[in-house]
């Protein structure tokens, strides 16, 4: 059951998401071209949205390790739609996403004039046309960010596939894994636990998702930008384990750090 100052924070937030996305609308309609170049004023215009928008929801961001700054596969874990408002407020991409999102009224819209790349899930000439259109995208200086378990999880990482790596292969482009945690304390037991409020999995819809995150009174989140991988003379196979085994030591650490300091 909800408290009351929950369902105060919900409206106001949803007062201040309503303005913002107005912003965005004007300044997508203005400046934005179905990309997202590593700089300049389009860039800067993605990031400081997303990132606002990010703090709308409470969202507090703590960045690890540097991101390389083009022609760069970043390779992440994924937890919740919150992930899109974090990593793209800290490094202009190119997101790869579910088709669903690109057939969504307005956000679909907007995701498409930032440079979002869509894939359709089990559509194995859709995955080709993906990784094809990544490799461009990195010969093009840019950067794409894949999330590489295929869907989302409740913190324990699955397994990364491979299929797009074959992009940084293509591209001769740099791999970077990229580890992404929101931490909360468990009460109960004592222990550091992905945030309750940033669950995205299961039968949840969008709806209850939002409905659970525009509530939470504060989401801590971690980003780890890690060691870049040389794709060069590497199998896609390898690259892919290479950023899993990077992804889950980097979230175990969070986990063991937090309980540390506790």
């Amino acid at each position: 059951m909800f408290r009351p100052i929950s369902t105060l924070r919900k409206f106001y937030r949803i007062i201040l998401l309503g303005l913002w996305l107005l912003v965005g609308i004007v300044l997508t309609l203005i400046f934005l071209r179905n990309t997202i170049p590593t700089h300049g004023l389009q860039s800067r215009i993605v990031k400081n949205w997303l990132g606002r928008a990010a703090r709308i929801f409470g969202v507090r961001i703590k960045c690890y390790g540097t991101p390389l700054p083009q022609r760069t596969l970043f390779v992440a874990n994924h937890i919740s739609w919150l992930d899109i408002l974090v990593l793209g407020s800290l490094v202009p991409i190119h997101f790869l996403s579910k088709y669903e999102v690109k057939t969504m009224p307005v956000f679909g819209w907007l995701a498409t004039r930032a440079g979002t790349l869509y894939i359709q899930r089990g559509n194995t000439r859709s995955a080709s046309e993906s990784s094809s259109e990544i490799t461009a995208v990195l010969n093009q200086q840019h950067n794409s960010l894949v999330f590489a378990e295929g869907t989302t999880t409740d913190g324990h990482i699955r397994k990364f596939h491979s299929r797009m790596m074959q992009s940084a292969i293509d591209a001769h482009a740099m791999v970077q894994p990229v580890a992404i945690f929101y931490p909360v304390k468990n009460p109960d037991t004592g222990k550091t636990e992905l945030n309750p409020a940033t669950l995205f999995v299961g039968n949840m819809s969008t709806g209850e998702s939002f409905d659970r995150v525009i509530r939470a009174a504060r989401i801590d989140v971690e980003v780890h930008f890690l060691a870049p991988i040389n794709s060069t003379g590497k199998t896609r196979a390898e690259i892919a384990q290479h950023a899993f085994d990077e992804v889950v030591e980097a979230v175990n650490l969070i986990k063991n750090r937090h309980e540390d300091s506790q």
